[in-house]
């Protein structure tokens, strides 16, 4: 199937998955179990190329009472064992086979009821444990955080696919033995059960920035500097993945699902993106995080130094710049969220762009961040009326960015 075809296909997904018809399909889907009242939308996981899941908050009537149940619907290819072993259903709607499945039985993540249920986690553990769970991410990911009744010390499980979890685990020692990174206390089939990092996340430390203060800032720059200078030399042996920017087409299809009104323009920043960093230069071949933003960055609030990093499941070779522009990118789109807390957080954005591209490429660094805010269009929220402002608003800081590499390249 086509690059195009199959960004058609995924954009009919999306419009069958989240239209009125997603009602009749839980109904059938759910038959087996009760009867179904009520259902809304909750979250749109749009993977370019790998399917489309949406996951749903559904009042499902069993006998004489009502249930809250969290839904998901998936055109993934999935282990349909597993998902039958577990009550799932798969249906066809015309053309789409959909996977139907409840949470937290995921048939690609098999230990995720495990780590979402207490008396389970809790017999696994060998203590009385309270669970919150931080982010799932149907088939690919889900993080929980366990907090010890009998220990202040907090945990982290990391619910994985079992094939990728010797990867992740080999990522996470190379990690550790250079920087401060988590520790594996535990590790069964799916679940890998580690330390907390300490410090706090990047975004509370620039959640305090004011207007004019952007060299204050300096310190913090050159502490995530030192921390990616440090990454373990060995992950050059580790496979070769691409970056967001890299995967630009495959962005602007999915920017095109979430805003089918904008298409040409999903699509021309896209090609732009391409024709600009094939033109540009991307510096030497070093050890990237892939996934370096201010989430998965630590920070001494004393110090102002990198105190942990976190999730690299996209450790290995790769461009600086694209580790760069990930941070940019991220940073980008934070006012739009919460303009309270990051109002003037633009000024400290353009004066670390500035101080970057004093050592690499500018149009490498504008063009590679206008890639990331675009990897994020299709994942922002939307209204029940399927708008997006944030979706919009992400294109328009992408097409920014590129306008930039192109202000750069004359």
């Amino acid at each position: 199937m086509g690059s195009e075809h199959r960004a058609l296909r995924e954009r009919q997904d999306v419009q069958l998955l989240t239209s009125a018809r997603a009602g009749e399909m839980l109904r059938l889907g759910l038959a087996h179990k009760g009867e179904l009242r009520s259902w809304s939308v909750h979250k749109v996981h749009h993977r370019p190329g790998a399917g489309v899941s949406v996951g749903y908050a559904v009042i499902l009537r069993v006998g004489d009472i009502d249930h809250d149940l969290y839904i998901v619907a998936s055109t993934s290819v999935v282990n349909e064992d597993a998902l039958i072993e577990n009550d799932g259903r798969t249906l066809r709607l015309g053309a789409t086979r959909v996977h139907i499945w409840e949470y937290p039985f995921d048939p690609q993540l098999p230990a995720l009821e495990q780590a979402c249920t207490p008396m389970l986690l809790e017999e696994t553990l060998g203590e009385p444990v309270d669970i919150e769970l931080i982010g799932y991410r149907p088939t690919r990911r889900a993080v929980v955080k366990i907090e010890r009744q009998h220990s202040a010390d907090v945990l982290y499980a990391k619910v994985l696919p079992p094939k990728a979890q010797d990867a992740f685990e080999r990522r996470l020692h190379m990690v550790g033995e250079q920087l401060p990174a988590p520790r594996i206390v535990r590790s069964d089939p799916g679940m890998v059960v580690m330390t907390a990092v300490s410090g706090v996340p990047l975004s509370r430390i620039l959640a305090g920035f004011e207007s004019g203060s952007a060299r204050a800032y300096t310190s913090v720059l050159d502490s995530l500097e030192t921390a990616l200078d440090r990454l373990p030399l060995d992950a050059l042996t580790l496979p070769r993945r691409p970056a967001w920017a890299q995967r630009a087409r495959h962005y602007g299809a999915a920017a095109a699902v979430a805003l089918p009104q904008h298409e040409r323009r999903c699509i021309e920043v896209a090609r732009g993106i391409e024709e600009s960093l094939d033109r540009a230069d991307l510096g030497a071949l070093v050890v990237t995080h892939g996934d370096f933003y201010e989430a998965n960055v630590y920070i001494d609030p004393q110090t102002w130094k990198v105190s942990g990093i976190l999730d690299v499941d996209s450790l290995g070779p790769g461009y600086r710049v694209f580790d760069w522009a990930c941070l940019l990118g991220h940073l980008s789109v934070l006012p739009r969220l919460c303009p309270q807390r990051y109002e003037h957080l633009g000024e400290l954005v353009e004066c670390w762009r500035d101080d970057l591209c004093e050592f690499m490429d500018p149009v490498a660094l504008c063009a590679a961040t206008a890639g990331v805010v675009l990897s994020l269009v299709a994942g922002a929220k939307r209204t029940r009326k399927r708008r997006s402002p944030e979706a919009e608003h992400r294109l328009s800081v992408a097409e920014g960015w590129l306008s930039q590499a192109y202000d750069y390249a004359r």
